[in-house]
């Protein structure tokens, strides 16, 4: 049997129907999403070979299960959650799980479900996966480790308790791709090396002046691991990372790490930049590939950020466009999707967005999608806490943020890029002319009939705040203003369903009838729905959701949308 099993939270492992912003329907309450209507929406699963391995898994367990087998001599599997049973036997000693969300305590899982007073999706399957490991542990290895690690380990921080519940033994926290074979069989032998690793975790508190300032923080009852910061073993370079083996789902490859851009809640940003050439992404690429994979998903934090040089932030084009030419001269890749980027660059350069548009043929059936955080529409809060999105541009000076949004916006949707912005409300210090100021700005967008959808998010601190919020009842002090951001947010992603959920969708003509019936019903339901609830909570939000649905910024200016369309037209490019 196998001696390390990794596997993963079973909302990270569907592939709802290739629809872009599915993949979030795990956020969603299971009180108002039924079971049937969940699991049709969140089909196909990724698919599995006879033994029950995922043959497509999230490119985090992938890293692991590449570092495993080139650095380990244990035996190593990744089991599809539905097949685990197959995997864990007598022989097990240690069993990884990936998660992403697994308390349901992220930014947009957290709006949905009120700090947590509703169960979602995603906490009724990870609850799911871990009661059933908990059984084969019991009855075939008690002995094995079980470890929970991913995007999602600062959840536990948040709440401790919730690793006695499932009976997880540790929680790892930060990049192991170096170190991951030594803390595995340091953890077989019950033998931790504490100048290599500590049991306790990154964490925040505040200087006598009042600044943030990173702290380490010992964790007493020994459950959570991270690298030890005196440690010599540093932050793995791009060298020390090595090449998954195995495809990951959506042919996601990595290209960075880190941004940059130094907002203080994301935890991203905390990263130093490292950038992977162009030949070692190609080599996962291929990976992807032998699985019949023609896409590749750029995984990275900030795409206009790769391969940085100047201070100023003013990308360097040359070697983002250098990326895509290595990536599609190879045989077999017909499409490329870079997981985020910011707004600022693409104002100050449409030749950015443009130029990679060009590059993988993009047009009226081809769009490319990109997430971004927009966070506000606040001059004031963007200077506050994240200044540095606006660069190269300075606000202010060139130009004020929404405008500067604006005028990437256009860009991006004249070449045929449909950005998916996320909000943040909640922020330190935020008024209510601020959010007035983000439904202006998402309200003139909407009137010019520009493609986007935004999302409103909690605030949660990852960055160097992290930790430093409580997650609390967020609805309990929800001004009128906030409430209505949240409906204004939701009413452009109504619009959004009703012009695109047919032109999106990639199932069979039957399905797309289905899908898109479901998705156009569900975006209307939704939006009543949350504008009762909103009233219902604070009954001065009516006031307020009627004011902002006439509610705009007349100010805004920038450059012609057709025009734009047409200098992409002409645009010529070294393919």
């Amino acid at each position: 049997m196998t001696e390390i099993v990794l596997t993963f939270d079973p909302s990270l492992g569907h592939m709802y129907h290739n629809f872009p912003l599915l993949s979030f329907l795990p956020c969603a309450p299971v009180r108002f999403v039924p079971p049937p209507v969940y699991y049709y929406l969140s089909n196909p699963d990724t698919p599995s070979d006879e033994y029950g391995r995922a043959i497509l898994a999230p490119y985090g367990i992938r890293k692991i299960e590449a570092s495993l087998k080139k650095f380990s001599k244990l035996q190593c599997d990744v089991a599809h959650p539905r097949y685990i049973q197959r995997f864990i036997g007598p022989d097990t000693k240690i069993i990884g799980v990936n998660t992403m969300d697994p308390l349901g305590i992220g930014p947009l899982t957290l709006t949905f479900n009120n700090a947590g007073r509703e169960r979602s999706w995603v906490t009724e399957e990870v609850d799911g996966l871990f009661r059933k490991i908990n059984v084969l542990r019991r009855e075939k290895c008690p002995k094995a480790k079980l470890i929970v690690g991913g995007y999602g380990e600062w959840e536990f921080e948040h709440r401790p308790e919730m690793l006695d519940y499932w009976s997880i033994d540790y929680a790892v926290q930060g990049e192991m791709d170096d170190l991951i074979h030594i803390l595995f069989e340091q953890l077989i032998e019950d033998s931790i090396d504490e100048s290599i690793f500590m049991f306790g975790y990154k964490s925040t508190d505040f200087d006598s002046s009042g600044h943030p300032r990173t702290r380490y923080k010992k964790d007493p009852n020994g459950k959570f691991i991270c690298r030890n910061p005196s440690s010599k073993y540093k932050l793995p370079s791009i060298e020390q990372i090595p090449t998954i083996v195995n495809p990951a789902i959506s042919g996601q490859v990595e290209i960075m790490r880190g941004c940059g851009i130094d907002c203080d809640f994301c935890e991203v940003t905390t990263r130093p930049l490292r950038h992977y050439p162009p030949a070692k992404v190609l080599e996962e690429v291929k990976v992807n590939l032998r699985a019949g994979i023609k896409n590749a998903w750029l995984i990275t934090d900030n795409q206009w950020a790769y391969m940085l040089k100047k201070s100023d932030y003013w990308p360097n084009k040359e070697a983002i466009f250098e990326l895509y030419r290595t990536i599609l001269s190879f045989n077999g890749v017909n499409h490329i999707n870079p997981m985020h980027a910011t707004l600022a660059p693409v104002a100050a350069d449409p030749e950015l967005a443009f130029g990679i548009a060009k590059f993988v043929r993009a047009g009226p059936d081809k769009h490319i999608g990109v997430q971004i955080g927009l966070e506000t529409g606040s001059d004031r809060l963007i200077n506050l806490h994240s200044r540095r999105k606006a660069l190269p541009l300075k606000v202010g000076v060139d130009a004020t943020w929404a405008e500067i949004v604006i005028e990437a916006q256009r860009i991006y949707n004249s070449a045929y890029w449909i950005p998916a912005y996320t909000i943040l409300f909640g922020q330190e210090g935020e008024e209510d002319e601020d959010n007035w100021d983000t439904i202006g700005l998402i309200n003139a967008m909407a009137a010019e009939n520009l493609y986007f959808t935004v999302t409103p998010m909690a605030l949660v601190n990852l960055g160097s705040l992290r930790g430093t919020n409580r997650l609390t009842d967020i609805y309990r002090n929800l001004t009128p203003a906030q409430a209505a951001l949240i409906y204004v947010c939701w009413r452009n992603t109504k619009r959004m369903a009703e012009a695109l959920a047919w032109r999106l969708s990639k199932d069979n003509p039957v399905f797309r009838v289905l899908t898109s019936m479901i998705l156009n019903l569900g975006a209307y339901i939704w939006l009543h729905t949350i504008e009762r609830y909103l009233v219902k909570i604070n009954p001065e939000a009516e006031r307020a959701i009627e004011k902002a649905k006439r509610y705009a910024e007349t100010k805004k200016m920038g450059t012609d949308f057709n025009k734009l369309r047409e200098e992409f037209k002409s645009m010529k490019i070294r393919a």
